[in-house]
């Protein structure tokens, strides 16, 4: 039964499902991607509460889909940086070129030969099935947490054969139609010429945004929506010169944004702004076409023809494509076994599938209608598999981490050292940062991981390996310092896991200023100072009780974490009661508040 929604309300309903989808997968630490295409496909063809494609009718909702896909795009690739391919360059061009070939001449013979496609159509299609996309890949890529040489590989694949993908169908389609109806040659030199003029935009749009930027035309509080609007305007400007070529111009707009802006500053309030536009329209977009297909659709899927189909891309086709193209590059054969592994398809490989699917139709060619249910089912079925397998499977072969979460501490004092050692001995991973390098040296000694460099600058994150890390304390004495450093450390590891050491002002007024989110990620109790800390450490030790001891804990012991039979560790905010649990250990400061 399908709900008569007013239009406004279709499109909050699905901006809200798409958030509530990314909630739920984080609650239940399922592959977001899977939890999304559940609820698009129980919201529409199962359940038929709602078809938004119905509701906003063809001539909206492609326009809507279509754009969100170019601010995901380019989301994607401006956050690429250049010298991550130190290391990878060789491994990455072999992908995207001659494994990609491959993989184009194995997906059209397994079209062609297992679902009887027509040569046309599967070479078309065939082309279509390189992308992967960051929308599926980079979920993924954050849950797992593999090594960096992996990461960047599967990240520039995904960026770079996106907008490529569809170029290369729409290449394909046009030399089919000049083999079997004849186009004449001024056809060809259109299409050439429009695909000039579309890198050359995508160019250009970069370079004069980047020239108003220098010469300060743009205010700083104008540059996210002008960004936005640059984006949108390039993308539909060159789909209207040549269909499907904007996602080409966003991803070159995004890239030559990477060459200049080189992290500074003045552009960070424009890619949080990007960043967050696009995790909100990543969500939404999918469970908007999982949502808009049919009943009729989803009974075309079920065959077996597309589940060997399916199986024949994952275990045959991308295997070979890229085992083949990345011998003798510089990653490891388990590097390599991984990246064979991981190949989901995504939004826009289903958007631009119905955009051929009519093409063909148009054309009167056999068995047309069935290519957007096929696609669908390889989007839904490598989506599901990867997303369930790759984390095992990256454990398995040793390029994710199988350690527990671990801490950076900013700050080098005697009692973060106590608090360090006394993680160390629990398998907890520790890094150690200080902004004057004088201590370091204790911390190699303690068998702490030290940061070269300056922790709260992009450009030196990018070089350390910190997926290892998923927590934050920070521990100087200085609250100014422990305040920017929060600022700067929130985007990357998350408003729940940096906190901070209680704070020292020397008058109530300057204290009760402590307000906003820092209030809440003060650390262990707000009235004690650092200066306390390390003092009391000094003559005492922190105190580990099994948690079955922990209703024994007296109101004069100050708790400070909690580590359960995971390794994974809690710390004791000021404002919060830390609860109890059956297993695991308490870190307490026994007798605290006699000291």
């Amino acid at each position: 039964m399908s709900l008569d929604l007013p239009v406004m309300l279709t499109i909050v309903l699905f901006l809200a499902l798409g958030i509530f989808s990314q909630w739920l997968a984080a609650r239940i630490k399922w592959p977001s991607i899977v939890v999304m295409a559940i609820v698009g496909l129980l919201v529409g063809p199962i359940l038929g509460i709602a078809n938004p494609k119905e509701a906003l009718g063809s001539d909206v909702f492609s326009p809507i889909v279509s754009l969100a896909v170019a601010i995901i795009l380019f989301e994607g690739s401006s956050n690429l940086d250049f010298r991550e391919l130190k290391g990878i360059s060789k491994a990455v061009v072999r992908i995207i070129t001659v494994g990609a070939g491959i993989a184009w001449i194995l997906g059209t013979i397994a079209l062609h030969t297992i679902l009887d496609f027509p040569l046309s159509v599967s070479f078309v299609m065939g082309g279509l099935f390189l992308i992967t996309g960051p929308t599926v890949i980079q979920p993924l890529l954050k849950q797992a947490k593999v090594k960096r040489n992996v990461d960047s590989v599967l990240r520039w694949e995904s960026i770079i054969l996106d907008p490529i993908g569809p170029m290369l169908a729409l290449t394909a389609f046009y030399i089919f139609q000049i083999l079997e109806q004849g186009i004449s040659f001024i056809v060809i030199v259109l299409f050439i010429l429009k695909m000039i003029a579309v890198v050359l935009i995508g160019f250009g749009a970069s370079y004069l945004f980047n020239w108003l930027i220098r010469r300060d035309k743009i205010p700083q509080s104008l540059m996210p929506p002008i960004q936005f609007v640059f984006i949108l305007l390039t993308f539909s400007t060159c789909d209207e010169i040549l269909s499907e070529s904007g996602l080409l111009a966003v991803t070159i707009f995004g890239l030559m944004m990477v060459r200049q802006k080189r992290h500074d500053l003045i552009f960070k309030e424009s890619d949080h702004f990007i960043d967050n536009a696009s995790s909100i329209l990543v969500s939404t977009v999918f469970i908007l076409i999982t949502s808009s297909l049919t009943k009729d659709v989803l009974l075309n899927v079920l065959s077996w023809q597309l589940i060997i189909f399916s199986i024949v891309m994952i275990v045959l086709v991308r295997p070979i494509s890229v085992f083949v193209s990345t011998f003798g590059t510089e990653i490891t054969k388990k590097e390599r076994a991984i990246v064979a592994m991981m190949a989901p398809r995504g939004i826009v490989v289903l958007t631009v599938a119905q955009f051929f699917s009519s093409l063909f139709m148009d054309d009167h060619i056999v068995m047309a209608k069935y290519i957007t249910p096929v696609t669908f089912g390889l989007v839904f079925i490598t989506v599901v598999i990867y997303g369930f397998s790759f984390t095992p499977l990256s454990k398995l072969l040793s390029v994710a981490s199988n350690e527990p979460p671990g801490v950076i501490i900013v700050g080098e004092s005697e009692f973060s050292f106590h608090l360090g050692v006394n993680l160390r001995d629990h398998g907890i991973p520790v890094m150690m940062f200080n902004l004057f390098e004088n201590t370091s040296e204790k911390a190699h000694e303690a068998g702490f991981e030290v940061f070269n460099g300056n922790l709260l600058s992009s450009s030196d994150r990018i070089y350390s390996d910190l997926l290892r890390y998923n927590k934050c304390i920070l521990m100087t004495q200085s609250f100014i310092f422990n305040s920017l450093a929060f600022n700067e450390l929130v985007p990357e590891f998350g408003l729940n896991n940096v906190d901070m050491m209680p704070v020292s002002f020397n008058d109530e007024q300057a204290r009760n200023n402590l307000n906003g989110p820092i209030r809440n990620h003060i650390l262990f109790d707000e009235n004690h100072t650092p200066r306390w800390f390390n003092s009391y450490i000094t003559q005492h030790n922190i105190v580990e009780v099994p948690a079955e001891e922990y209703h024994e804990l007296t109101d004069k012991d100050m708790l400070i974490y909690y580590i359960s039979e995971d390794k994974e560790v809690t710390f004791k905010r000021s404002n919060r009661e830390m609860p109890g649990h059956e297993s695991g250990v308490y870190g307490i400061l026994r007798n605290a508040y006699d000291a």
